[in-house]
């Protein structure tokens, strides 16, 4: 196997480029000329910023664990902060990882990445990720994540894509509840959604300023922006009960990012909170996830 900064795939009108370098991301994703996600910066690869790409992966779980140590097996667990900002562990080891290239052709990629359980989340797992492109505008990531370690491991997974922010972009999707919300102070348990932010009929994102983190999501959402004539139509399978929002004020780009654990679900689950979307893996045994994005016409 072998690691590279960039790999890009094409299939029809559609390519696409992922870094296994950087974090096991996509760096672009375009019809033509016209790119479809943010793209990344261009010396995100150079500098390993996988936040600062079109999309990265979220494993072996999703968001923050707060004060970086969880209670599992009745055993303190210590998370060490990976952020130069944020306090708390963020978003696992995938993002900041190399990957090796496992697989290659001309319109798909397999990447593949291996924790030893020191030095970060305290448990040994495989990631391997799957990167298509379709013909018919559909771009397919798939992530597996496999416990290598010699107990139950608790984990989470999901992807953070970045989308374009105009100012009559509207995003729309079902959720029932919001676990949290990042400048307010966590909570215990979710609320039921207020009505300023139910996306069931769509909202213009940017009118809104939002790190929240919902549940109760059916694994789909429609970003649409009129004004560029297109929409993009995203589809997580199976386990996605949660969806993070982050649509930070004053940028020209926002997060729709399809989760299948709460924001802090560890220590929530810890303390017997119910639906934080927590999975656990035996040994050997391993979470298959799929997300699709889809680009449409108007």
């Amino acid at each position: 196997m072998k690691t590279a900064e960039q790999i890009v795939l094409s299939n029809g009108g559609y390519t696409a480029a992922v870094s296994p370098a950087a974090g096991g991301t996509v760096l672009y994703w375009r019809k033509g000329g016209d790119d479809l996600l943010r793209p990344a910066a261009p010396d995100a690869v150079a500098r390993r910023a996988a936040d600062e790409t079109a999309v990265f992966p979220l494993v072996p779980y999703s968001n923050r664990i707060r004060g970086g140590y969880f209670i599992y097996w009745g055993i303190r667990r210590t998370v060490p902060k990976n952020h130069p900002v944020v306090a708390d562990p963020l978003h696992g080891e995938g993002w900041q990882r190399e990957w090796a290239v496992v697989d290659q052709t001309a319109d798909s990629a397999t990447l593949a990445f291996e924790h030893n359980g020191r030095d970060g989340f305290p448990f040994a797992y495989r990631a391997e990720q799957k990167f298509t492109v379709g013909a018919d505008g559909t771009l397919t990531i798939s992530l597996t994540l496999t416990n290598k370690g010699g107990i139950p491991m608790p984990c989470g997974l999901g992807w953070h894509p970045f989308f374009p922010k105009d100012d009559d972009t509207v995003v729309t999707f079902k959720t029932k509840n919001v676990w949290a919300h990042e400048s307010a102070p966590p909570r215990e348990h979710p609320i039921k959604t207020p009505p300023e932010w139910q996306f069931d009929k769509g909202l213009k994102i940017s009118e809104l300023e939002l790190d929240t983190c919902f549940g109760g999501f059916d694994g789909k959402a429609e970003i649409a922006w009129p004004s560029r004539g297109r929409k993009i139509n995203m589809t997580a399978y199976s386990d996605f009960g949660h969806v993070v929002v982050w649509s930070p004020a004053g940028q020209d780009f926002f997060c729709v990012e399809p989760v299948t654990n709460a924001t802090d679900a560890f220590n929530l689950a810890s303390r017997g909170v119910a639906g934080t979307g927590i999975k656990t893996l035996d040994p050997q045994e391993n979470l298959n996830e799929t997300m699709t994005l889809t680009v449409s016409d108007l």
